[in-house]
């Protein structure tokens, strides 16, 4: 989650999209693992035969045995600290990149997630990202005041010509706040010492430039989790922003790029928001249903483009609480038409499993370990699954997201769940996209049926 709102202290941000991936997942010991490439049968999960009921989803859709491929992507036998991972953001790659030796994830930790091609699921780090202050943001910052601190994501993307980039999330302090607490901004970094061009090693060593989203000269919400998308020739920046503050809601967004250091003016586009509508969603409350604090967050906006729609893979709640939980929401356009915004699955909650109004609408989850008694429950397996990534690789389909180990999950202070222990996990998913069918024409149940559990 987040540290940036002063309105939510203790929580960090999570990251990553991309609309192509080219890895190996034979290189993560997931073939075979039930997942049919060729589309030639639906295999539903329990998620989407519930998600077509206009009543109460059924509790039986927790734990089935389609989550039984979902797995660490780490040793969890090993005490060794690299078995942690938050955020593990699948690095896009040049279409002639090939990746013969597999995938890298970067990400919030500052290591490179390597998978060797033919290896188990244990993947190993792979060198120490490091995000250096070049002199040009330097005095961007300090012409205002202000110093960057520390940086916290760090997603690296290859433009489709070969040229490696980095959208960074730094802290900023000032000394004429002296009260704030150090602030967010998404920044743009060049690799120091990288070849132009596919085939070549990921780089780990990194210089920022320029600022992208967010201010040098005074205290802002959220703009962390910064990643490029490419789509049609033109490259965009998706990042998470503060929409509003009465009612306090955070979104994901999506900036025209001029270049990879330069934003356009034509100032970020809204994807996808917490509803605000009949007083919201109750899944989508930060604090949980049971607090009076109001908080609604929606976060990390990793877009895949699938036969000609776009998926978003997304995340809500609290990463160190069960809260967290992962959503998929389309559209049919990278951008969507002004006034709209990317769309959820929906489906009746009849049983007010979430404590709204009877008969009310709720989010169909793809992953959530918060109610049992919802569908797609998955706190058996794994708590807190989020920063998902809807991948394909060699014509199968993954799903990336980080999320805890039930019997490796410690607790610190507050009775929050210790981030340290934040693995990755990947389960292969049925991708079922209509090229006939519209996302706005889609019912809430077809939707529902898209992806789903293999």
């Amino acid at each position: 989650m987040r540290e940036t709102s002063e309105a939510v202290k203790g929580v960090r941000r999570r990251s990553g999209p991309r609309l192509r991936l080219v890895a190996a997942l034979v290189a993560l010991g997931l073939a075979g693992a039930g997942c049919d490439p060729s589309g030639s049968h639906p295999a539903p999960s329990p998620a989407s035969a519930t998600a077509s009921s206009p009543t109460a989803p059924d509790p039986s859709a927790s734990a089935s045995d389609a989550a039984s491929a979902l797995r660490p992507l780490t040793d969890t036998t090993s005490k060794d600290p690299g078995v942690y991972y938050s955020d593990p953001y699948p690095i896009h790659t040049a279409p002639s990149d090939h990746a013969a030796d597999g995938v890298y994830f970067s990400g919030t930790t500052k290591w490179l997630l390597h998978c060797a091609t033919g290896a188990s699921a244990h993947c190993t780090p792979a060198g120490k990202v490091t995000v250096t202050v070049g002199q040009a943001l330097r005095r961007a910052a300090s012409g205002y005041g202000s110093r960057t601190t520390v940086t916290d994501n760090a997603n690296i993307y290859q433009l489709d010509s070969g040229a490696w980039q980095m959208a960074a999330t730094m802290y900023v302090k000032n000394p004429r706040f002296p009260d704030a607490a150090p602030w967010t901004v998404v920044v743009h970094a060049h690799a120091s010492r990288a070849p132009h061009g596919s085939g070549g090693p990921v780089p780990t060593a990194w210089v920022a430039d320029s600022l992208l989203a967010g201010s040098f000269l005074r205290p802002d919400k959220a703009d962390y989790d910064g990643k490029y998308v490419e789509d049609n020739g033109t490259l965009y920046l998706v990042y998470s922003k503060r929409l509003s503050d009465s009612p306090t809601r955070d979104g994901v967004v999506a900036q025209r790029m001029v270049s990879p250091g330069r934003p356009a003016d034509s100032g970020p586009a809204v994807l996808l928001a917490p509803e605000n509508a009949n007083g919201g969603y109750d899944s989508e409350l930060f604090f949980g249903t049971d607090q009076s604090k109001r908080f609604e967050l929606i976060e990390t906006g990793n877009i895949t483009k699938i036969d000609g729609k776009y998926v978003m893979a997304y995340s809500t709640g609290a990463y160190n609480e069960s809260d967290y939980k992962s959503g998929l929401a389309w559209s049919d356009t990278l951008i969507p038409p002004k006034g709209s915004v990317y769309r959820r699955s929906l489906m009746k909650d009849g049983a007010q499993v979430w404590g709204g109004k009877p008969g009310g609408q709720e989010v169909h989850y793809l992953l959530q370990s918060q109610r049992r008694n919802w569908p797609d429950y998955v706190g058996d397996r794994v708590i807190a699954p989020g920063v998902p990534s809807v991948v394909e690789s060699r014509g199968a389909w993954y799903l990336y997201f980080a999320g805890y180990l039930p019997s490796d999950a410690p607790k610190v202070s507050g009775g929050r769940l210790d981030a340290s222990h934040r693995r990755p996990y990947v389960m292969p998913l049925s991708v079922h996209v209509p090229k006939d069918t519209s996302v706005r024409a889609a019912s809430d149940a077809d939707l529902a049926r898209w992806i789903t559990w293999s």
